[in-house]
């Protein structure tokens, strides 16, 4: 009787471990994705802002390493450098909607392989650019991976525009209740609302529009558009003044910066005026993430369930002259806001270390138990990052690549260090910043490189710039900034 008794008493115990680990293994995932976001612009986010740095781990040098809408997505969901998605462009054909279908990437995306795993997968709002588009693809079509869809189709805007809701075309309007961000919460609310009362775990990925500039032709020139209850906030304020705003002094740069004249005062003004709107039109943002934790919060799936916040990739206002801009070189276009809370994770933690967009396919699917072999992407997955109370835990990249998605235009960035190489005229113009010292990029010491030192980074950039899944992550170990040696 004894021996019954201390029988059953081990197998009540290995059941409760079982579905204790059964949860753990079997989380649920929610990516807030914005478009065009600086890393400035979340602190006009109060809900979203405390909440992560309460209850998640924040991370100050995420990057993308290639700063255009549809190449970085492409990376989000792939873990690939756009090297090796083929996705270089926003547009057809080097790029957009198309190329990344006929490359056959839908099969190779996080959720196409947490689907395979017995995820329920959801997506809502912008996706790849030119998505519905042309006559090859069926404006209608649901890309594969995606068991729920609510797609913006054609050129997103904030109204005025169509919405793919799972296979059927629904035209939205102008009133205040067709606010793009407001309809997207509304139906990522409703999703989430049945994924808790699920068994299976659940994949969603909202994709807001804001804070990009609106696709409306009605609207020039182009500007974020806010909800109507947000339209007299942050009245005055002005758009970041960094080191690198108007800079004077662009000599050492390549000839698009060189070419570009002083900002006038009414570009200045038109700056300001601009990042008002994003930051207005980033408050509806905010406003949906606090519901999507509101609703968590009510459920036992709460404590299951990973929020990542982040942007497809950064943006400049008046940085080297440029009135506005991405894509270009410079760390103000690549470096994004990134945080993430969830089962395990350490509160509060701020960690430095090297992140890329790369790395949330190996993470989400690591954290999923979901199984994909090495040589199928780029990225390393974060998550001892995540689940460690130690600030000093071991984080191997020490560098990464740096894409525009022209071969002639490529860089690396180091810890400390930023190198980028842009042809000229069949001239190379050769830029290297310290990080540390000189943020903004505003001071290029390139000259300052011993001629050995200068050689062995550009040979690191051709190395770097033809890698492909394991011998990525090898040299991102392995090319660190003890290259650079200067003379003085």
């Amino acid at each position: 009787m004894k021996k019954n008794f201390f029988t059953l008493k081990f197998l009540l115990s290995l059941l409760c471990f079982l579905i204790s680990f059964s949860a753990i293994a079997r989380p649920n995932f929610i990516i807030v994705l914005t478009d065009d976001m600086a890393v400035d612009e979340f602190r006009f986010m109060p809900r979203t802002q405390e909440y992560f740095a309460i209850n998640g781990v924040r991370f100050t040098n995420a990057f993308v390493s290639q700063a255009m809408c549809c190449p970085s997505r492409s990376s989000i969901l792939t873990g690939r450098y756009s090297i090796n998605t083929g996705v270089k462009s926003n547009n057809f054909p080097t790029g957009g909607w198309h190329v990344f279908h006929e490359l056959g990437l839908e099969s190779e995306t996080m959720a196409a392989k947490l689907q395979a795993g017995g995820y329920s997968t959801a997506y809502f709002g912008k996706f790849m650019n030119e998505y519905g588009l042309g006559n090859q693809i069926p404006h209608n079509y649901v890309p594969l991976g995606w068991s729920d869809w609510y797609a913006f189709v054609g050129s997103p805007s904030y109204f005025n525009y169509p919405l793919n809701e799972n296979g059927v075309i629904k035209n939205y309007g102008n009133t205040p209740a067709d606010y793009a961000t407001d309809v997207l919460a509304k139906h990522a609310l409703n999703h989430l609302n049945s994924a808790l009362n699920n068994n299976s775990p659940f994949f969603m990925l909202i994709s807001a529009y804001a804070p990009h500039s609106s696709a409306d032709e009605a609207i020039r020139p182009t500007v974020p558009v806010s909800a109507p209850r947000h339209k007299n906030l942050f009245n005055g304020i002005q758009a970041p003044r960094s080191a690198s705003f108007n800079q004077a002094d662009v000599s050492k740069k390549p000839f698009n910066v060189q070419s570009r004249p002083l900002l006038s005062p009414e570009d200045i003004d038109w700056i300001d005026l601009s990042f008002r709107l994003r930051i207005q039109s980033l408050r509806s943002v905010d406003e949906m993430v606090g519901k999507l934790i509101d609703k968590l919060k009510a459920s036992p799936k709460f404590n299951e369930t990973y929020i990542i916040f982040v942007s497809d990739n950064g943006f400049w206002f008046g940085d080297h002259r440029f009135k506005f801009g991405k894509g270009g070189l410079y760390d103000q276009s690549h470096r994004v806001p990134l945080a993430i809370t969830g089962p395990n994770v350490q509160p509060g933690l701020v960690r430095d270390d090297l992140v890329v967009n790369t790395d949330l396919f190996p993470t989400v699917l690591n954290l999923a138990g979901v199984t994909v072999a090495p040589k199928n992407y780029d990225g390393r997955s974060i998550q001892p990052l995540l689940e460690s109370n130690k600030r000093k835990t071991a984080f191997n990249r020490r560098s990464f690549l740096i894409e525009t998605g022209q071969e002639g235009r490529m860089g690396i960035r180091f810890d400390s260090y930023a190198y980028y190489e842009t042809l000229q005229s069949a001239r190379t113009i050769k830029e290297l910043y310290d990080t540390k010292l000189d943020p903004d990029q505003v001071y290029n010491i390139v000259d300052q490189l011993t001629v050995t030192s200068a050689t062995a980074i550009s040979d690191a950039l051709a190395q770097l710039r033809n890698c492909k899944a394991g011998t990525c992550r090898k040299l991102e170990n392995t090319l660190t900034d003890d290259l650079v040696q200067l003379t003085n």
